[in-house]
């Protein structure tokens, strides 16, 4: 299967609209299957504003499977923003095209989700500055501690004039982020799975924030390798047909990702 056929298959699946959600709740994000397993993948974890360890960590992904000529496809796992220095470079870099030869898949985190629901009305401003919301207003050039010292005039619902600092096409990007991506071999996940619930049935909740039972008992149903992040841990871990690839990048651990190969597994990490 080559890289122009799954990048087609993307690119028909993502243009597909968001299943129904109920009134007043948020939109169920998009469940995707391409129903084949690429040559090789790359399963990035979470990034936190970290833009100079992504940067680096695709290069090491680029040169790494510089001899696979094609169906090479490069998994983002969610939290992209929040705590470290460069959420805004980090969207932005995930906007623009892939590296040449790559098929690129970005998820939703939790991180994303907190976003989207302030911006909606379903959370408080201070939801997301508790997750580390603050540094990623000040890589858009807000700074809040300064805001707040100079504003004039006091009272009122500062949220709308805070988050118009988010520029409106970054926060399309973040509200389309589907939730999982599955191949026959694999599921790449923000979070992991609820043990027992055919993918079908998981919900984004599950998706985008479990930890246990899903770090104990894995999901073996499926019957398929489970890849995510959203648990850090200091080194990579795989278990219980899981790989979690989230190592801490914000706290000045590495970037991870693996690479799935043709029944082999590798990691790659920048500091």
């Amino acid at each position: 299967m080559g890289f122009s056929t799954i990048s087609r298959m993307l690119e028909r699946l993502l243009a597909r609209p968001a299943p129904a959600s109920p009134p007043s709740d948020r939109e169920v994000r998009r469940k995707l299957d391409i129903g084949v397993d690429p040559m090789r993948a790359y399963a990035v974890g979470d990034v936190h504003g970290c833009i100079d360890k992504l940067r680096r960590l695709e290069e090491a992904i680029v040169a790494d499977a510089a001899e696979q000529p094609s169906s090479k496809l490069l998994v983002y796992l969610g939290d992209y923003i929040d705590r470290g220095p460069g959420s805004a470079a980090v969207i932005e870099h995930l906007m623009a095209p892939p590296p040449d030869g790559f098929s690129r898949v970005c998820l939703c985190g939790n991180h994303e989700e907190v976003l989207i629901d302030v911006v909606d009305g379903r959370r408080s401003l201070d939801d997301w500055l508790r997750l580390g919301g603050e540094r990623t207003l000040r890589s858009y050039g807000y700074d809040l501690t300064y805001m707040a010292k100079h504003r004039r005039g006091g009272g009122g619902d500062r949220t709308g004039e805070i988050l118009s600092a988010l520029p409106e096409r970054h926060i399309a990007f973040l509200r389309q982020l589907p939730s999982v991506l599955s191949t026959p071999s694999f599921v790449f996940v923000h979070a992991g799975l609820r043990p027992g619930a055919p993918l079908a049935e998981q919900r984004d909740e599950d998706l985008l924030w479990i930890r246990e039972p899903f770090l104990t008992e894995g999901a073996p149903e499926l019957g398929r390798l489970v890849v995510h992040g959203h648990t850090p841990a200091e080194e990579p871990v795989a278990q219980r047909g899981r790989i979690g690839v989230d190592t801490g990048a914000y706290m000045g651990g590495p970037l991870t990702a693996v690479r799935l190969a043709e029944g082999t597994m590798a990691f790659l990490q920048t500091r």
